[in-house]
């Protein structure tokens, strides 16, 4: 992730290559992630090196003075987004951020407790196809929260122990197969969340993320475990409480349900009859960003807002896939977006964009040594394409004709 983003870069834990980045998402609740970090610095995490992510996500100024003044005197790396990006393409440009191999999902509600990150290292590293490890999760009063979870087949999820449901099969020590653990705590290679696409901004803007992020990696033969041996004190909703009433939180929860159900709906219901595996999932071929070097082959590409699902921009990623064929792109937004994103977007329209770059506009990026391709709607909805700078003969005959996305 370039500085676009606004990385402020701190050393390392101790003197050794990091293994695991622990990711932390902020947004308005700095107080509560300075907090977690540090139950991080304490005693917990000390045999095991590791480097902090928080990426907060779009936080009031005031909010991102607290998390950078509380962080200065911290081995964290800070990303500062300009806008909320949803607590999993947040999570996404965290990873993708991260160099290790091993990467640790963390809320800023949830408080470490004794050796937890080595007990879950040491879980993903010996279990039988180990694709992510969970912990018990507790809540402050010391009650049982989550033990792993499972999904019915009508898509709803039982996280198992919750508000005193049986739990002695497998809430105890050791590691249990589960169909999912929540993200607000969960281990996994790093490698395999971006190869499997990360979190997917279908479930946008939020819940069940990590119940289709798990049923992706069994679909490519790996397990999710409950680990028993490692525990967590998680306060849970902290910040959605802040975004959603009960009705709209409501709301987001049935939307994403709906959306859960259409994907993974019918393994569920024919799982309950017989062995059978979710359908297998493509895996991505996820390759870094770079920067490009020879200007003469970089076209930047300038869509209006955020990276969404929309008319616009799947117009623009059709003008980047057809474009890859000859240059480097450069997908130029308001705010950066993940690489994960990117591909998500491209495979759902049966696109492949693979050489690209991705930079948050400024006024900087201008210049007469540029071949920009803007793509704008105007007030009545339709797409106005402009082409500008050395390539604009070129550029033109290949997009000449591209019929825009409804």
């Amino acid at each position: 992730m370039s500085d676009e983003t606004g990385m402020l870069a701190q050393e390392n834990h101790g003197g050794s290559s990091p293994a695991v980045s622990i990711v932390i998402i902020n947004w308005n609740k700095s107080a509560l992630t300075l907090d977690c970090l540090r139950s991080i610095a304490e005693e917990h995490t000390r045999s095991v090196p590791y480097v902090v992510i928080v990426v907060d996500n779009g936080s009031a100024a005031d909010e991102i003075e607290i998390l950078k003044q509380g962080c200065a005197d911290k081995p964290v790396n800070l990303i500062l987004l300009r806008h909320n990006r949803s607590f999993g393409e947040a999570n996404n440009i965290g990873v993708e951020a991260a160099s290790t191999k091993y990467v640790l999902l963390v809320n800023n509600d949830v408080t470490f407790t004794q050796s937890h990150l080595e007990t879950l290292l040491r879980a993903l590293q010996s279990g039988f196809r180990a694709g992510a490890v969970g912990p018990r999760f507790v809540y402050p009063d010391g009650r049982l929260q989550e033990a792993g979870g499972y999904v019915r087949p009508d898509g709803r999820t039982v996280q198992h122990g919750k508000d005193d449901s049986p739990n002695a099969l497998i809430a105890g020590p050791g590691l249990h197969i589960v169909d999912y653990c929540s993200a607000a705590c969960l281990l996994l290679r790093r490698d395999v969340f971006l190869s499997v696409g990360g979190f997917d901004p279908l479930f946008e803007p939020a819940y069940y993320e990590d119940v289709d992020l798990c049923i992706r990696l069994r679909s490519i033969g790996l397990f999710t475990y409950y680990c028993g041996d490692a525990t967590v004190i998680h306060e849970e909703g902290a910040t959605s409480r802040e975004i959603w009433n009960n009705e709209q939180l409501g709301n987001v929860v049935t939307e994403s349900h709906r959306r859960f159900l259409l994907r993974w709906g019918k393994y569920l219901r024919e799982r309950m009859e017989a062995e059978v595996e979710p359908t297998s999932f493509t895996g991505i071929d996820w390759q870094p960003g770079a920067v490009p070097t020879d200007a003469e082959q970089t076209v930047h590409i300038r869509g209006e807002g955020l990276v969404q699902d929309t008319p616009l921009w799947r117009t623009i990623l059709r003008i980047a896939a057809t474009l890859n064929v000859s240059f480097h792109v450069v997908i130029v937004a308001d705010e950066v977006c993940s690489r994960s994103r990117i591909y998500s977007f491209g495979k759902q329209l049966g696109l492949k964009v693979h050489d690209f770059t991705l930079r948050r506009f400024c006024v900087d990026v201008l210049n007469d040594k540029t071949t920009w391709v803007a793509c704008l709607t105007d007030k009545a909805g339709s797409l106005n394409l402009s082409v500008t700078g050395p390539l604009k003969h070129e550029v033109d005959k290949l997009i000449n004709g591209l019929t825009p996305f409804k």
